[in-house]
């Protein structure tokens, strides 16, 4: 049943004159993912793009009767690319009640867009609209409870580790949503910073990068089974070569007229992935050189222990390294990517070609606080607000297990957030800070959804505290987070729930 019909026309150069006159019209008319891809696009396609995106968005606020306002903000719509170019609407305020048939045409200098509301009804539309709801995750963004990046903080933190090591190539790490920090808003922030590339864990993430516009080559560091040679090929994405064995399945995979980029993984002692024979990487790089389908792209390595003071068995890894490819028939723009975040904070670089940068990136000290990292500047704030606050008498039992117990007449206040948004249970006796700064304790045991602080007075409902973040002269760390529960900054980081909102701020 059709429930909506919106169509809109507009002249993509006045579109493109007002984005000129306006700097900051883009990003009102676009969200962060609509700006990568607008980003990745060069002249008139750039153009093109803007111009159809503000189409089709006007088109949907017709659709729905209202128009772009209360109801429907350019912000709340978003058109993204499928896997085969097509735009989608993945995102619109009617999600829950209509399926959304859209389209955009440009002939010219003119965009035509129609966006059809169709109530889903019919047992195959709800099907459909069941199985990608199925694959979505809920992202609780009607809860006081959030998560901050700061793109300037992630913009300087690169440059501190260019400045520091002087390569040519910066791979941002970007696998397991980023490190928790949000993988849209991470790559947002990266590429206006001119990373030369990304690095992730696995092909579906790199498969997102690539439908969410980003241009630049896409390392996998994780192996890929070689029975997904074709969706490599088709998205650019760069595996590692772990194994002969896996580069002879993928080259029989690999059809008559694909081309595949490739990095080989070197293992000098980290034990986990990699060629660690002489003879077999010898016979790697024979069969890719002499296969005019195979591009070696890059050769790479992780080191185990270059966040540690002791640097005998870094510099073991770095002679076995040595042993292993220098003698190796390499092509001459191949990339050597060897150092991690804590190689290029605190060694000379062991190769000028290529860096990969996961947690100094970030902002994160690597090594949690065994070794300093001062220039880095952290990227992530963790807040929530009071949304419940009552005075207790004394004697008064606080949270599952009456863990703690009022002495005298207190103020608490609950927030919303628990361990199931990766706010560790163990975390009770840790503290938040207040906007002034001020410190309030976390009393009672932290249950799934909710927390409750010790308050000094009475205090609106909305004040907001900060968890992981910076108030003034007071600051909470990961890295204090991590010394509290006995574990490293990355735990912490990349187990904060998908179900808090992720903002890019400046």
């Amino acid at each position: 049943m059709i429930v909506g019909h919106g169509i809109d026309a507009q002249i993509i150069s006045q579109v493109s004159a007002v984005a000129e006159r306006r700097p900051g019209f883009v990003d009102v008319i676009l969200t962060p993912a609509e700006r990568a891809v607008y980003d990745s696009r060069k002249g008139k396609h750039r153009q093109e793009f803007l111009a159809g995106r503000f189409s089709i968005k006007e088109a949907y606020s017709k659709a729905i009767g209202t128009g772009i306002g209360s109801q429907a903000h350019w912000q709340d719509i978003e058109i993204l690319p499928n896997e085969a170019g097509q735009p989608i609407m993945v995102k619109h305020p009617r999600q829950n009640q209509a399926v959304v048939h859209i389209s955009i045409s440009h002939t010219g200098d003119t965009v035509h867009s129609s966006v059809i509301l169709e109530k889903t009804t019919t047992p195959a539309i709800a099907e459909e609209n069941h199985e990608k709801v199925a694959n979505q995750a809920v992202i609780s963004t009607r809860r006081p409870a959030w998560i901050e990046i700061s793109a300037s903080a992630i913009a300087q933190n690169i440059a501190v580790v260019r400045e520091l090591t002087d390569t040519h190539h910066f791979i941002a790490i970007v696998k397991a949503n980023a490190y928790g920090h949000g993988l849209a808003q991470v790559v947002t922030a990266a590429k206006k910073a001119s990373v030369d590339g990304f690095g992730v864990a696995t092909i579906d993430e790199g498969i997102w990068l690539r439908q969410y516009g980003v241009m630049e080559p896409i390392f996998i560091l994780g192996v890929t089974p070689a029975d997904y040679v074709d969706e490599l090929v088709t998205y650019q994405l760069i595996p590692i070569v772990t194994s002969e064995a896996w580069l002879d399945a993928a080259s029989r995979k690999l059809s008559s007229q694909a081309t595949l980029v490739l990095s080989i993984g070197v293992d000098t002692g980290m034990g986990r992935i990699g060629i660690r024979h002489p003879e077999e990487l010898q016979r790697v790089v024979e069969k890719i050189n002499q296969n005019d389908q195979l591009i070696l792209k890059g050769i790479g390595m992780h080191f185990a222990t270059a966040d540690e003071k002791d640097q005998t068995y870094y510099q073991q890894q770095v002679k076995t390294w040595h042993k292993l490819v220098d003698d190796l028939p390499l092509p001459s723009n191949t990339w050597h990517h060897l150092a991690n975040s804590a190689t290029s904070l605190w060694h000379e670089q062991p190769s000028e070609d290529a860096i990969r940068v996961g947690a100094a990136m970030y902002g994160f000290n690597p090594s949690g606080k065994e070794i300093t990292a001062d220039k880095l500047t952290p990227a992530l704030t963790l807040k929530a607000e009071l949304v419940h606050v009552k005075e207790v008498a004394a004697g008064t039992a606080i949270s599952y297990g009456a863990t703690y117990t009022t002495t005298q007449s207190e103020w608490i206040g609950t927030l919303p957030l628990g361990y199931a948004d990766g706010y560790a249970r163990q975390l009770q006796g840790m503290y938040g800070l207040l906007p002034d700064g001020r410190h309030v304790e976390i009393i009672g045991r932290i249950a799934m959804d909710q927390l409750m602080v010790r308050l000094p007075e009475d205090m609106p409902i909305g004040t907001v505290i900060t968890l992981v973040g910076k108030v003034g002269q007071e600051e909470i760390t990961l890295a204090d987070l991590a010394e509290h529960l006995n574990t490293i900054p990355y735990e912490i980081a990349t187990s904060l729930s998908t179900r808090l909102p992720r903002k890019l701020v400046k």
